[in-house]
């Protein structure tokens, strides 16, 4: 068993044991083994991503921030906390999917529309609960479908495999932060931590394992 194989497996089994923490409401053992899920998700993706060209390590940053996020957010105190650092691994992804083919790719209205309607409708349904929060949620809602954006903007440029699972994986990134803010700002969505944590950790896996499956086209 290589490496590599080491760290997914221990992943996929955090992601498993979070879940079950979440559906059995074990909080000791959430907090305990959510911080593992990034960390294991960045040494996966370093191990197996040697010898990759430079847009690598805007990757481990965007890993490593999103751990911070993850850190942050298990405790409501901490949620601009948390929303900074989000902020920051969205920003990193946008760079690494320009460096492997939204520089070049093809990006149609479509892929555009979708995510101007998606934003729309979710200021829309926040904007009556944000108050004092409105500024940082919109630059934070922008800065969030940018990311959906230029990871479509990959198309062409790219392996379709890896523009599969990266555009998926963005797209399920979406649906989990816009269940937070539902959930926070608006109104209590049912088994939202279950929602969010099982779309936010298949994001992140689909994301890592498409920018892994990158080739030039």
């Amino acid at each position: 068993m290589t490496i590599k194989s080491i760290w997914q497996i221990l992943f996929v089994l955090s992601a498993v044991i979070v879940i079950i923490a979440l559906f059995f409401d074990l909080h000791l053992l959430y907090v305990s083994v959510k911080p593992l899920l990034m960390i294991t998700l960045l040494l996966y993706f370093i191990s197996a991503s040697q010898g990759y060209p430079g847009w690598r390590k805007y990757v481990v940053l965007a890993l490593i921030f999103s751990w911070a996020g993850d850190v942050f957010l298990i405790s409501d105190d901490l949620f601009i906390a948390g929303l900074a650092s989000f902020l920051g691994a969205h920003i990193f992804y946008i760079i690494a999917y320009h460096q492997t083919g939204a520089a070049t790719g093809e990006l149609r209205p479509l892929d555009v529309i979708k995510f101007v309607i998606v934003g729309a409708v979710l200021v829309w349904v926040l904007y009556p609960g944000l108050g004092g929060m409105l500024i940082p949620v919109l630059v934070y809602a922008l800065v969030l479908l940018s990311m959906g954006v230029w990871a479509h903007k990959r198309r062409g440029a790219t392996s379709a495999s890896s523009f599969v699972l990266v555009s998926t994986g963005v797209i399920l990134f979406v649906v989990s932060d816009s269940l937070i803010a539902v959930n926070k700002f608006a109104f209590a969505v049912p088994a939202e931590r279950i929602l969010v944590m099982s779309t936010y950790i298949s994001a992140q896996y689909l994301i890592v394992q498409g920018l892994l499956k990158h080739k030039e086209v």
